[in-house]
């Protein structure tokens, strides 16, 4: 609401988060980092937080600034966001981002997503969808997701596992089973 009712001083705020982040960029570059996370949450489970004409108005210059920065020292940027956002992806993209880490893939249209992904040359990083997908505890249901998301985004994909299950309700053995098939679709698609 702040956006709309007071910009100037979302702007402020934004200035000072952007300045505490350009010298944190700067300090990955001079110690060889090859990437920088960018933690955003932008989306909801339907659509972004704002429109693309506020984020473009409020936040796309300061995107756009924080990610030559990191390009110039030779570092990808990896941007974190829950939910969906996908009227806002190519304003990302146009921004600088190379890499989205999504732990929810499965609130897209995963082969729309994945051709955007390969169309505009960034990747997915991302587990299996840990909001519909694991904590069913199917197991027939997670290996298939699994193996879905290497089919889908390969060549543009890179795996992870999520870090809090206790915190989505996942058992260890459900993660297990999405990791086995990662792995093993993963093997499958390089032959």
């Amino acid at each position: 609401m702040d956006i709309a009712s007071d910009p100037a001083r979302v702007q402020e705020l934004n200035e000072v988060v952007a300045s505490t982040i350009a010298v944190k960029i700067r300090h990955a570059g001079r110690i060889g980092a090859q990437a920088v996370f960018f933690t955003e949450d932008w989306g909801t489970q339907t659509g972004p937080l704002i429109g693309p004409k506020m984020w473009r108005d409020v936040f796309g210059d300061t995107y756009a600034r924080l990610t030559r920065l990191a390009h110039s020292l030779d570092m990808k940027v990896i941007m974190h966001s829950c939910g969906y956002n996908w009227i806002l992806l190519d304003d990302l993209i146009d921004a600088g981002i190379d890499c989205f880490q999504f732990d929810q893939p499965a609130a897209y249209d995963m082969p729309a997503l994945a051709d955007k992904f390969r169309r505009r040359q960034v990747c997915l990083f991302s587990p299996v969808d840990i909001q519909v997908v694991m904590p069913t505890g199917d197991e027939s249901f997670i290996r298939a997701e699994a193996r879905r998301l290497v089919d889908t985004f390969c060549g543009s994909l890179l795996l992870k596992n999520y870090g809090d299950l206790p915190g989505i309700g996942v058992a260890d053995a459900w993660d297990q089973w999405a990791y086995e098939e990662l792995v093993s679709a993963a093997h499958a698609g390089q032959r």
